[in-house]
């Protein structure tokens, strides 16, 4: 696959990745993520709440100040001179990706993403913000909130994979809110645990400067059996609700594999796959071995344009 980016072509070392939960709906989504992946997690919230248990570092920063210094210019302020800067950054210095987790719409999560994204760039570092946006029943001001906040965070990460709550009514009608809550939050991490299990240390820069390509990302994930698995698992992912129906619109596809059998025979089939599902798009595609998997194929697809 000449003409296909690749993930996990350079030192077989694993990527150092922070993740932050932002607020309390941030926090309720960094819980998911799972403790033996051997990433940094950093809980980041005004007060401490139960959705902070069990997270090995945690950060309490005044809400009130949360805002203007996420909205400072790091272009023109490149110091960290702030007591909330310099957490942020003692927290996530010396990592190769920086992921932001945030519910937006309220007044902590949405801020504090932002401010988290604008230490790492100061630091250097690749920024993949997750970002949920409320419910239609959640009103108004709560969604004018998030779409103030949503903008914000796209101009401080590399990349902003955003999730409309209102699209998981579309894959599952009948689900209680909380439990929707829940089951967005596992949707969330997936595309994180995959790129945390396919990436090495050295793919942080081809993921940065692939995610700089495209103003708006997002997700869908497909699963696939038996002799056309990797057609089905594809399919399935660009059937995301949260993904264009034109795929003509699509730029940019990271597409991670999971599957008991990864090597280069299935990544070029994926690749073949997502390249016959987007046309327009670049593919950049990675993968791992995952025996648990039996016969079954797993992908996750970030859809940029």
């Amino acid at each position: 696959m000449p003409d296909v980016l690749r993930l996990g072509q350079g030192d077989p070392v694993p990527p150092r990745i922070a993740v932050v939960g932002c607020g309390g709906a941030g926090c309720n989504v960094l819980q998911q993520v799972p403790a033996d992946l051997g990433l940094t997690r950093v809980a980041l919230n005004d007060a401490a709440h139960r959705s902070m248990a069990g997270i090995p570092a945690r950060l309490l920063l005044p809400r009130e100040s949360l805002l203007g210094l996420a909205s400072m210019d790091d272009a023109a302020v490149k110091t960290l001179s702030t007591p909330e800067e310099k957490g942020i950054s003692g927290a996530i210095l010396n990592h190769d990706l920086v992921v932001p987790l945030a519910g937006l719409g309220g007044e902590t999560g949405g801020p504090a993403a932002a401010l988290v994204g604008r230490v790492a760039r100061i630091l250097g570092t690749a920024t993949l913000g997750l970002a949920a946006t409320p419910f239609t029943a959640e009103g108004i001001n709560r969604r004018v909130a998030a779409e103030r906040a949503l903008a914000l965070l796209s101009r401080k990460v590399d990349g902003l994979v955003a999730f409309s709550n209102d699209e998981l009514l579309r894959l599952a009608p009948q689900l209680p809110l909380l439990r929707a809550f829940q089951v967005l939050g596992e949707i969330m991490v997936r595309p994180l645990v995959d790129l945390a299990r396919a990436m090495t240390r050295t793919d942080a820069a081809t993921l940065r400067g692939f995610l700089q390509s495209r103003a708006r990302w997002r997700f869908g994930g497909g699963s696939g059996e038996g002799k056309h698995r990797a057609y089905a698992a594809v399919e399935e992912a660009f059937a995301s609700p949260w993904l264009p129906r034109d795929p003509d619109l699509l730029g940019g596809i990271v597409a991670i594999v999971a599957a008991p059998d990864w090597g280069e025979a299935l990544a070029g089939e994926v690749a073949r796959e997502v390249r016959l599902a987007a046309p327009r798009a670049a593919p950049l595609v990675g993968g791992y071995a995952d025996p648990g998997l039996g016969d079954r194929l797993r992908v996750s697809v970030l859809a940029g344009w």
